[in-house]
């Protein structure tokens, strides 16, 4: 608590800076800025949206939590609430915002906690020793079951992942199915192979919330995703027309905006 309590009374000795948080808060209170995305992303310390997107204060509605996790509205359903759902009806429907991206990143313990009980995903074993566990077994199954259709259980058993490479997969984020590939070029290790498969199965839960579903009909909202890598600070986006994430930078921006129906800019 030194570093939090020493941290508020630098802010509260910054006069100016103070003022200037105040007033941009203002702008927000009074929608003179509208938020523009809810950005889903683990809430792992490496990790600070904020910085590698470059966001000010009203731009964005960040969603964080141990793995990038988007519950589907099947757990909902059961009786397993969290509080990610109540997060995209804030965002989409309240505030009416129209693009939704969840962000995975390299080194996840998260997406590692979840690669380490592949063989034995259920989240009831889990319940008295391990919430971690639990969370990520209770919401992170159906990328176990896709990462197992990848691979046959001797590899699996053997950890021979290598001799199959790359991953490909079935992802759906626009409504129409797209055979992703995940680390063509071989990168990054399996785990974080796994984390990339792992992120855009939890974009795809997205989609399966009643509330949305006129709006991803129409084509009003848009949901995307990102993996940032905690090694280099590159980020990447996952590329419908290239089928696999790519490294956002200006040589794939023209790429991006047309994969999201957007037209690019004269000018940043």
């Amino acid at each position: 608590m030194n570093k939090i309590l020493k941290g508020v009374i630098r802010y509260n000795k910054n006069i100016t800076e103070k003022a200037k948080l105040v007033a941009d808060i203002d702008k927000v209170t009074r929608q003179m800025v509208q938020p523009k995305s809810v950005f889903v992303s683990c809430m792992d310390c490496r990790v600070l949206p904020s910085k590698f997107l470059n966001s000010k204060i009203g731009e964005i509605y960040f969603l964080r939590n141990a793995g990038n996790m988007v519950p589907h509205f099947d757990a909902y359903k059961s009786g397993k609430i969290s509080s990610e759902g109540g997060g995209l009806e804030l965002g989409c429907i309240t505030n009416k915002i129209r693009n939704v991206v969840v962000c995975g990143h390299s080194d996840c313990k998260a997406a590692q906690a979840l690669f380490e009980i592949r063989h034995n995903c259920d989240h009831q074993h889990f319940l008295l020793d391990s919430p971690l566990r639990t969370w990520v077994a209770l919401h992170g199954s159906r990328t176990v079951e896709k990462f197992s259709k990848i691979y046959s259980e001797e590899n699996q058993l053997n950890d021979s992942y290598h001799l199959k490479e790359p991953l490909h997969f079935t992802v759906n984020l626009t409504g129409q199915d797209v055979d992703a590939i995940i680390d063509p070029d071989n990168q990054f290790s399996i785990q974080d192979k796994f984390s990339q498969l792992h992120c855009l199965e939890q974009a795809s839960h997205v989609k399966t919330y009643p509330m949305l579903h006129s709006y991803l009909s129409s084509g009003e909202l848009h949901i995307h995703a990102l993996w940032f890598d905690v090694y280099t600070g590159n980020v990447y986006m996952f590329s419908v027309s290239q089928k696999k994430f790519i490294l956002v930078d200006d040589n794939s921006f023209d790429i991006l905006m047309q994969d999201v129906g957007e037209s690019p800019p004269s000018s940043f």
